[in-house]
């Protein structure tokens, strides 16, 4: 049955959804806010007094006597005055922190991206301004944007420029500190993988997820500035009278307190104080008002499989009989304690068993095909100089056109750096200290970075762990899609689209035009996973590396996803490298497996001899563990009550 299309909401009647998620106050602020911009413009025109002249007559009149807030010491309308002073302090506190969040975010986002990265000029860059911020916020900001107005002079356009100049830095060290950390997320990630370029993940990737702090410092800016800007006036180093403006306001009427002439400044204290809180507290409800929230129009992850079809016909049993299969055609390996010394590195290396794994993982095609993947003795290294360790130590392997190798080991064995090493995404502080990843005949450790992103997500495609921290949390699908299609092909939106709707399609998702409005937080783990694999196949790539692809889905969802992926590589005649800790997903969908532990790989060969006639000893262990239900990289109860 096809389910009812749901009803688009009209423009109101989304903003009355929208406005109900904020409280009061919230609401309170938008519109105060709201109110004082409009105040801003039509100020002048509302007032019922002039706000510049007065009448020495009506001089310091009291509210009330035919003057609702009273008069000044000129005799002029305070009323009026609060009227037109927001066309001065808000139009400064806006254009100054405009200018200050335009020059300093965009700088602190390039400074985060790429500090502590190989571009020795964007580290020299970013060293350089960092320490010059230090120098300039050594000093009081007040007192600094004094000194700097003082010299320059009182006019609007030297305040503007003060506050601006004191301001940015704040904005620079804030997205320079969002930005070390949204570039190690794993939607950064993939991102790269998929062949974005650096300016294009820091600035469409990543800056996305940095805004809801941006924008609170925004709203907060603005109320500082206005602050700021009256504090100039009130020392006289700001507006000048007549302009109406607050601190200035404050400045002359604050020597008639002591007569007890109150209202010249306590109605402009009172104003400057609500419109600082004000702009304070709208920034919060504009940051909720942006979150990406659930709606029934893209349909919520408690629907967001309706309507998928039936899974495909898999060709062979479920993932989880594997571990029968296993089980019943050799006795399970008693479980014991490892004799750790037997799978020492060097002893490892000096044994006999390392050529045989060599030869297993490189001998040549028997049917023939070409070479798409030869990795050759690789060797990677945590850390620098004498502290220095390998994490990858003497890495061969050969994959074929269409062949499917598994990579199987326990966590911390290497998997996922050797995935990141053969991406050439390798986490900073690790390098490639010896040997080659040689793709279609490419050295891809010797390629500049123009050329590396060309093949990224083109010709070789990455599948990474978790599909929803894949998926960048404040983009919708869509836009991702698209994204990925136009960093590798000259295509306007519409034909982006159009592809993109068709690589959903051919993963199995129906009304796939709904789905691209969709974030990914309103899909389910089965669908986000199906996006993904459509990202990885955009471009019929000539090998995909499947890094836990099925990682946290239920079993029925992981055969849908893992024959869905081996039917449409299939189709593709795509080489593919599943890494995973499932032996049951190694026995059905791979053609070779490699055995990995400490950074080696210590056993390989083909599937059903390596599963059933396993040689070394970790090897053993693994089937055992996965005969007895355990889940691979976790703890199971040893013979003795200890854990192994």
């Amino acid at each position: 049955m096809t389910p009812a299309t749901p009803k688009r909401l009209s423009v109101v009647g989304r903003a009355q959804r929208s406005l109900r998620r904020l409280s009061r106050v919230e609401v309170t602020a938008l519109c105060g806010v709201a109110a004082l911009l409009i105040l801003a413009v039509i100020g002048p025109w509302i007032a019922p007094h002039s706000a510049t002249t007065g009448e020495l007559s009506e001089r310091l009149l009291s509210p009330g006597t035919g003057r609702w807030l009273g008069t000044d010491e000129n005799g002029i309308d305070i009323l009026s005055r609060l009227l037109v002073a927001p066309r001065t302090d808000v139009v400064v506190a806006l254009v100054a922190t405009a200018i200050s969040a335009s020059v300093g975010a965009p700088l602190g986002i390039l400074i985060g991206f790429f500090e502590g990265g190989n571009r020795r000029g964007a580290k020299l860059l970013g060293e350089g301004t960092l320490r010059l911020l230090d120098v300039v916020q050594a000093f009081p900001v007040f007192v600094l944007a004094l000194v700097l107005v003082a010299v320059r002079g009182p006019s609007i356009v030297n305040i503007i420029a003060a506050i601006a100049f004191v301001n940015a830095p704040v904005f620079l060290r804030l997205a320079r500190s969002e930005m070390l950390s949204l570039r190690e997320r794993r939607y950064a990630e993939a991102a790269r993988a998929a062949g974005n370029s650096d300016l294009s993940i820091a600035f469409r990737h990543l800056t996305p997820n940095a805004l809801a702090p941006i924008i609170t410092q925004i709203s907060v800016t603005i109320g500082f500035a206005i602050l700021l800007t009256a504090g100039l006036s009130f020392l006289g180093a700001g507006v000048r009278p007549p302009t109406p403006e607050l601190g200035a306001m404050i400045s002359t009427g604050a020597k008639y307190l002591i007569l007890g002439q109150w209202w010249p400044s306590v109605f402009p204290g009172i104003a400057l104080g609500l419109m600082v809180f004000l702009f304070a507290t709208v920034g919060v409800a504009i940051v909720r008002l942006l979150e990406p929230a659930s709606r029934s129009a893209a349909g919520g992850a408690d629907r967001a499989d309706a309507g998928v079809p039936e899974p495909l016909t898999p060709a062979v049993a479920p993932v989880g009989a594997a571990n029968t299969e296993i089980q019943a055609l050799e006795p399970a390996y008693p479980p014991g304690p490892p004799d750790r010394n037997d799978d020492a590195p060097d002893v490892l290396a000096a044994s006999p068993l390392r050529s045989l794994v060599e030869d297993a993982l490189t001998a040549p095609d028997p049917h023939g095909r070409e070479i798409v993947l030869r990795v050759s003795d690789l060797t990677v290294e945590a850390g620098s100089g004498p502290g220095a360790r390998p994490v990858l130590s003497d890495i061969s392997l050969t994959l074929h056109a269409g062949e499917v190798i598994g990579i199987v080991g326990e966590s911390g064995s290497g998997k996922s750096m050797l995935v990141r090493a053969l991406l050439r995404i390798l986490p900073e502080g690790t390098r490639v200290r010896s040997g080659e990843v040689n793709f279609a005949d490419r050295d891809l450790y010797a390629l500049d970075a123009a050329a590396l992103r060309r093949l990224r997500g083109h010709d070789l495609s990455a599948i990474l762990p978790d599909a929803k921290s894949a998926l960048n949390p404040v983009i919708r699908i869509g836009t991702m899609l698209e994204a990925a299609i136009r960093a590798h092909r000259k295509v306007n939106r519409s034909e982006a689209r159009a592809i993109a709707t068709g690589a959903l399609e051919g993963v199995g998702i129906q009304d796939a035009e709904r789905r691209l409005k969709a974030y990914p937080h309103e899909l389910s783990g089965g669908m986000a996973q199906r996006v993904c694999i459509a990202l990885s196949l955009l471009h019929n790539p000539m090998l995909i590396i499947g890094d836990e692809p099925t990682a946290g889905l239920d079993v029925t969802v992981q055969r849908q996803v893992l024959d869905l992926m081996a039917t449409v590589i299939n189709e593709r005649t795509a080489a593919q490298l599943i890494v995973t800790r499932d032996l049951g997903i190694v026995a059905h969908y791979c053609q070779r497996v490699a055995i990995m532990q400490g950074g080696r790989i210590v056993e390989a060969g083909p599937t059903k001899d390596v599963l059933l006639r396993p040689q070394h000893r970790h090897t053993k262990e693994l089937v055992s563990a996965s005969e007895h239900g355990h889940a691979i990289g976790t703890p199971r109860p040893h013979a003795e009550g200890s854990l192994v």
